[in-house]
């Protein structure tokens, strides 16, 4: 009987730090999602939405980070085996005649 009422209390411990964790999270999300609303309309209503509007080098730059970015994540999986391949030959360098090789 005391390790069910200690599991249940475990439980509802931890039930209460995701709550406590979760509804900051999402008053500071409304908060937020608002003033992102509020500033939008302003902009709009001033005519600065062009200062909003992303300079198109730099949306290039991202684009061809980005894709630069996918093919290291391509070829991370081919490189792995080279890594282990180098590692397993400088742990394993054969000892011929009192010079490491």
């Amino acid at each position: 009987m005391k390790n069910l009422k200690r599991n249940v209390v475990r439980c509802f411990n931890v039930l209460k730090m995701n709550v406590c964790d979760t509804v900051p999270r999402c008053i500071l999300h409304f908060f937020v999602t608002q003033l992102v609303d509020d500033l939008g309309r302003a902009l709009e209503k001033e005519n600065l939405v062009q200062f909003l509007q992303e300079r198109k080098d730099i949306r290039d730059k991202r684009e061809r980070c980005r894709k630069q970015s996918q093919a290291l994540e391509k070829a991370l999986p081919r490189t792995a085996g080279v890594l282990d391949k180098l590692l397993h030959m400088k742990q394993g360098s054969p000892v011929k005649s009192g010079k490491i090789y």
